[in-house]
């Protein structure tokens, strides 16, 4: 499974280390006021136990004072290599008698120095300064006098610092030894610690990548167990949620996909975020741009819709066959995206095309064989009206346009049946069929003079009997209207090539090579005067098209002017 990348930002630090940090600073922190405190209070104690040997070691040595009254300087010297102490005597007017380190001639009037002054007054005296004749910071105890001598004694302050260094170093010890196992303690908690973090922050990983079945183990630390419980319980909602999602796309994708209208999205950067099956089966290839989407107008409208922020709609030609699109482009509220909608109108258009063109084309026809009765009527009712001889001619014109009117009708019905309804295509015989329609033909053809003639060879093909048998009646009764009388119409019928045709022929009038192409139009005449003189619609060879192609076949004509017409129907044969 693909995890996310983990990108670092810079200044961040792993948890146990932040743990080591924070815990050196805060043992620093507590170590050095503890050690300050240790310090002084030994350092304090220390010299009050200097202070109290001196005491001792200054009342032992005076009692020795009257036996040595008269030599203090020497006394003084044995007394200091004896004891380690400074040794100094003064008298009770602060001259110095005697000591161990300096000479008495030399030295100040000690009558101002605070232990001389508590001395004199009859207590032990101490105090702690820097000594003017040795320049180093001294501990003196004096006692009061005795014999009138005052006997002071002193210890150097870097006594005491030496007698102090083995304790510092052993705290020191003892404190690194405490610091470096309380480091190790942190670390290791850290370690544990960040172990189901580390955990927590791998399943979260892997839950992002998809595995929503992914859950963090429980732990023993309340807080990371609530944790645990949370990131578990938003995984289940992102699954159920992504289920359901995926679940919506789909049932979109299928709704879609099924509809009849392409569809294409256009998103932000006029970059191509969905398109169904449909659009690509209209306009083709749907690129990853808009730039690149054909035809060009479809991309007009989208970028028109967007500024505008309305619906926008275009007409446009397409493709090869050439099919009519109706592209509809509509905005999204609130963002940047253009839902494009294209239709494929062509057979709509070509209904709508075919009805403008029958009202256009049935219109006059209907005027004309109406009128046609109107007169002939009008005319007739007079003749009754006066009794006159000529009503029968007016009737048998009357006649005459209502039948003519009748075959309008009828053949208007027929192709508009042809144009709605899927015909049943059954196994048909072919050639019994033809036989069938020209021996329908054969008394109209003998009165007209027309030699008629039929060749046939057995074939089957699918179709309806009803309807070919209607194409195959137009195609005979063309050709006797336009034959002339001593001409002759033609009828051969057989498989060629498998398929099977049917080729009526005659040797009338022709047709123009200009009207060849139209002849299969509606309500297209090449002779409009002499088509309704023999009872024609002008509707015949477009229903002989529409019943022909029905099956998948064709129809063709062909013609020589004063040597005759073919036409030739073929169709599939059916298998045996």
């Amino acid at each position: 499974m693909n995890r996310p990348p983990r990108t670092t930002q810079p200044g961040r630090t792993r948890l146990s280390t932040r743990f080591l940090v924070y815990y050196a600073a805060a043992y620093l922190v507590l170590i050095g006021a503890l050690g300050l405190f240790v310090d002084r209070q030994v350092r304090e104690a220390l010299v009050e136990d200097l202070l109290t040997g001196a005491q001792s070691v200054a009342r032992v040595a005076q009692t020795e004072l009257a036996a040595n009254r008269d030599r203090p300087d020497e006394w003084a010297g044995e007394v200091f290599r004896a004891s380690g102490l400074r040794v100094t005597l003064v008298d009770t007017d602060g001259v110095v008698l005697g000591d161990s380190h300096s000479d008495p001639e030399v030295m100040e009037n000690h009558a101002d120095r605070p232990e001389i002054q508590e001395a004199l007054a009859g207590a032990v005296g101490s105090d702690t300064r820097r000594s003017a004749s040795t320049g180093f910071a001294q501990h003196y105890l004096a006692l009061p006098p005795a014999e009138g001598v005052v006997l002071r004694v002193s210890v150097s302050e870097a006594e005491v610092l030496n007698r102090l260094q083995p304790f510092r170093w052993g705290i020191a010890t003892v404190f690194a030894t405490v610091g470096l196992i309380g480091v190790i303690i942190v670390a290791l908690l850290a370690r544990r610690l960040a172990r189901p973090i580390a955990q927590i922050r791998d399943t979260t990983l892997e839950i992002a990548a998809g595995d929503f079945e992914r859950r963090p183990r429980r732990s023993a630390v309340l807080e990371l167990d609530e944790l645990g419980l949370s990131i578990s319980q938003l995984a289940a909602e992102l699954g159920e949620r992504l289920s359901q999602s995926e679940l919506a796309a789909e049932t979109l994708e299928v709704v879609l996909g099924a509809l009849p209208q392409g569809t294409i999205l256009v998103g932000p950067g006029e970059t191509i975020e969905y398109h169904n099956r449909r659009a690509t089966e209209l306009v083709g290839a749907i690129p990853g741009s808009l730039g690149l989407v054909t035809p060009h107008p479809f991309q007009t409208i989208v970028r028109e819709s967007l500024e505008s922020r309305a619906p926008r709609e275009v007409l446009v030609d397409h493709g090869a066959p050439v099919k009519r699109l109706r592209g509809m482009a509509t905005p999204f509220a609130g963002d940047e995206r253009v839902l494009l909608v294209i239709v494929d109108v062509t057979e709509r258009e070509r209904v709508a095309s075919i009805r403008r063109d029958f009202v256009a084309n049935a219109s006059p026809e209907l005027r004309t064989t109406a009128s046609s009765l109107i007169g002939p009527g009008d005319a007739l009712r007079i003749a009754v009206e006066r009794r006159d001889s000529s009503a029968i001619g007016f009737a048998a014109t009357v006649e005459s346009s209502a039948r003519q009117l009748d075959r309008l009708v009828s053949d208007l019905l027929d192709l508009s049946r042809l144009e709605r309804d899927e015909p049943e295509l059954d196994r048909i015989r072919l050639d019994l069929l033809v036989a069938e329609e020209v021996q329908r033909f054969e008394e109209a053809a003998e009165e007209s003079g027309i030699s008629l003639g039929v060749e046939s060879e057995q074939v089957s093909v699918m179709g309806n009997w009803r309807d070919l048998s209607m194409a195959v009646r137009n195609l005979l009764d063309n050709a006797i209207r336009y034959t002339g009388r001593g001409g002759s119409v033609d009828v051969i019928v057989g498989p060629s090539d498998n398929v099977a045709q049917v080729i009526v022929e005659d040797s009338g009038a022709g047709i123009p090579t200009r009207d060849l192409e139209r002849v299969f139009e509606r309500f297209y005449r090449v002779d409009a005067a002499r088509s309704r003189r023999t009872g024609g619609t002008g509707l015949g060879l477009s229903i002989v098209k529409h019943v022909v192609e029905s099956p998948g076949g064709t129809v063709t004509a062909s013609s020589q002017l004063n040597v005759g017409s073919k036409f030739t129907m073929t169709l599939p044969v059916a298998e045996s």
